[in-house]
């Protein structure tokens, strides 16, 4: 039976690490291939769950992924960027901010 995990959350944790996925598998004692088919595709075996929490010293509840109650709140331009902010990773917050400064900056010259 396979488990649905948090890609997004696996991947924060792998590069919070500094390790490559060859690395993490080293440390999980799963093949390479492995990790990278349950990076893409976020299922993977009970036991290669179990492994990967091992190599992060985590419960398995950690790395399921949840589902999200679903929240009714009127599409307005305000709570679409809320939201995707929110679910949003570091890389990507980051970059958008970046790209809104330049844009405000240069209707602002």
């Amino acid at each position: 039976m396979e488990m649905q995990l948090d890609v997004q959350k696996l991947k924060q944790l792998r590069e919070s690490k500094a390790w490559s996925q060859s690395q993490l598998s080293d440390v999980a004692g799963i093949s390479l291939r492995t990790v990278q088919r349950i990076e893409k595709s976020g299922t993977a075996s009970p036991e290669s769950v179990m492994s990967i929490c091992s190599a992060y010293d985590i419960q398995t509840n950690d790395l399921i992924k949840k589902e999200e109650p679903s929240v009714d709140m009127p599409p307005t331009f305000l709570n679409v960027v809320r939201y995707k902010i929110e679910h949003m990773n570091i890389k990507e917050t980051l970059v958008s901010f970046s790209v809104v400064f330049i844009i405000v900056f240069i209707l602002t010259v």
